[in-house]
C-alpha cells in the first residue's frame, strides 16, 4: 500500500509538471496583412500559385535488329524523387506527362547506361539514347 501511494504521488507530480512551451512570437498578430480568410489574400496579377510544372517527356526510339528492353527512369538529380520508372523498348517511341516541383531546376533521365540531365524550365523534353556531340 505504501508503494502504491509513493508511485501515485510521483505520477501526479510528473504529470502536473508537464507544461506546453510557448513560442515567444506565437501570441503576436501577423503584421502587414488584414486578411482573415484565405480568399482575402491580395497578390499581384503575375503571382502563380502552382507548386508544380507540367512537362511532356518524349522518348525517341531507335531501330534495333533484336528487341532490346531496359529500364527508363526519370528522377530528381539526387535520385530521391522518381517521376517515372518502367521498362522501355529501345525501338518504340514513348510519351508521358510529368508534374515536377517548381523549385526543381533539373531532372535526370536514365536508360540503361545512358544518363542525361535536362532543365525543367521547358515544356517538353525529348530524350534519345544517342550521345550528344559537341560542335
Amino acid at each position: 500500500m505504501k508503494n502504491f501511494i509513493i508511485i501515485s504521488f510521483i505520477a501526479l507530480v510528473s504529470l502536473s509538471s508537464c507544461k506546453k512551451q510557448m513560442n515567444e512570437n506565437q501570441d503576436l498578430p501577423i503584421t502587414g496583412s488584414s486578411a482573415k480568410k484565405f480568399n482575402e489574400i491580395k497578390t499581384s496579377e503575375n503571382f502563380d500559385w502552382k507548386t508544380t510544372n507540367e512537362l511532356t517527356f518524349n522518348y525517341v526510339g531507335i531501330p534495333t535488329i533484336q528487341p532490346v528492353k531496359t529500364t527508363l527512369t526519370i528522377s530528381s538529380e539526387d535520385g530521391k524523387i522518381v517521376f517515372y520508372a518502367g521498362t522501355q523498348d529501345m525501338s518504340s517511341n514513348f510519351q508521358t506527362k510529368l508534374a515536377v516541383p517548381t523549385n526543381m531546376s533539373n531532372i535526370v533521365v536514365k536508360y540503361g547506361a545512358v544518363s542525361k540531365i535536362y532543365s525543367t524550365n521547358v515544356s517538353a523534353i525529348s530524350f534519345d539514347i544517342l550521345p550528344t556531340l559537341a560542335d
